[in-house]
């Protein structure tokens, strides 16, 4: 109780840690049960499809809801209505939308023969499932502003929930096509969204006009960022999948499960987004240096532990666990997820450090670390090796090195922090 008190982010985590909850089981009740009703070989195409879905999400329009969030409890501390904050923000994921979308289309052919193995339908529904996840961010970016944390948890459970009921019907039915278990996925955050929409207009009172290049080059810069960081974390199941040979087609799907796996500690870092954002750019835009400080240390030892005690499982249970997922077929040794399961905390504690990197604004310093990891994962790839060995390497050492370099941008921001404090 005393560990509660002392730190308020943590009862702030509350709905969207259960939210979140919910929509991790979901996710993966979604791959479980399409790995099992379509195996290694048609899951791969359905499992990056997935892959492409979440990293466009984080990478498109998760950077929406970060500056949505921030701006708008920067202008709340200090009185002002974020209106013009959302409608910027609405106007914005439309355009994004539009500009993605055109380009999945265009590059369909590709995308059918290089990444889907040939499922064309899977195209398409990537590009229905943009709309949906524009929505989502657009709104968690003002329900985390305004610290409506138990709104915020809601439409992630209902994502969840409803991620977990296609596939569920699909298997009742013995439905094996796999447009049918991607049609599930992307309908989720659509139908979710729409859900839990609710009264935005008390949460966007009208407030001073912002124009466009206060907005737009930033957030540009900032998906610049996420695109990088996501092309870390999401382009590693993709390169399994694409530098699989023929006949590396089951080992290619079991080590995605794998990396899939793996992530599950990403999904908790999202609560911890989801409150850790608008704290610190509350401290920031009143010049609170020493708050800044102990919050940013407070939940630094949060992510550190929580990855720590994952990397103890998967080194305990991890090869039974993704059997017990995915099923027998789906086998995997320690030595290859225990440097996943590494490599994804490294990339969690990244993430702290960008985070707080866009509290203070600065942009540009998070695109140079993610730029810096995801050249260093690139290279990588370019070693011959065993496929699990090259893409879980290319993994650890893009995480690790863009850690290093956002970790040495935050002290410089922080300081600068500390000789503009606010007294007391």
């Amino acid at each position: 109780m005393h560990l509660w008190r002392s730190v308020p982010l943590l009862g702030q985590l509350g709905p969207v840690a259960v939210g979140l909850m919910v929509l991790g089981l979901g996710s993966f009740a979604y791959l479980t049960v399409t790995g099992r009703a379509l195996g290694p070989t048609d899951f791969a195409p359905v499992a990056t499809l997935w892959v492409l879905f979440n990293g466009a999400g984080l990478a498109l329009f998760q950077p929406i809801e970060q500056e949505v969030s921030r701006a708008t409890a920067a202008r709340r501390a200090v009185g002002q209505g974020a209106g013009p904050v959302l409608l910027k923000a609405v106007v914005y994921g439309m355009t994004v939308t539009a500009v993605f979308a055109v380009l999945a289309l265009v590059t369909a052919d590709v995308l059918t023969r290089r990444v889907f193995n040939g499922a064309g339908v899977l195209v398409p529904l990537l590009v229905l499932g943009f709309v949906g996840l524009a929505a989502e961010h657009t709104l968690r970016g003002v329900f985390g502003g305004n610290e409506k944390f138990t709104r915020y948890g809601l439409q992630l459970g209902v994502d969840g929930a409803l991620r977990v009921l296609g596939p569920v019907l699909l298997a009742i039915t013995a439905t094996t096509g796999v447009g049918a278990f991607g049609l599930a996925l992307v309908l989720a955050p659509l139908l979710a969204a729409a859900l839990t929409t609710g009264r935005i207009g008390p949460l966007s009172r009208p407030g001073p006009p912002l124009a466009w290049r206060d907005f737009a080059p930033p957030l540009m810069v900032l998906t610049g960022a996420a695109l990088l960081s996501q092309l870390i974390v999401n382009a590693a199941p993709i390169a399994a999948q694409v530098l699989a040979r023929p006949d590396e087609a089951e080992t290619a799907g079991i080590f995605i499960a794998a990396l899939v796996l793996t992530r599950i500690p990403l999904f908790f870092f999202g609560a911890v987004q989801a409150a850790f954002l608008p704290a610190l750019a509350r401290l920031a835009a009143t010049g609170q240096a020493a708050a800044f400080g102990r919050q940013l240390r407070q939940v630094i030892v949060l992510v550190c532990a929580v990855a720590a005690l994952f990397i103890l499982v998967m080194a305990a249970i991890g090869p039974f666990v993704l059997r017990l997922l995915y099923g027998s077929e789906f086998v995997a040794t320690r030595a290859v997820l225990v440097p996943l399961a590494v490599a994804a905390a490294l990339y969690m504690v990244a993430q702290v450090m960008a985070q707080t990197l866009i509290a203070l604004r600065s942009y540009r310093a998070a695109l140079i670390g993610w730029g810096v990891g995801s050249v260093v994962f690139m290279l990588c790839l370019l070693v011959p090796s065993e496929l699990q060995v090259r893409v879980g390497t290319a993994f650890l050492a893009g995480s690790l090195s863009a850690l290093v370099i956002l970790t040495l941008f935050v002290r410089t921001g922080r300081q600068s922090l500390v000789e503009t404090e606010v007294p007391a």
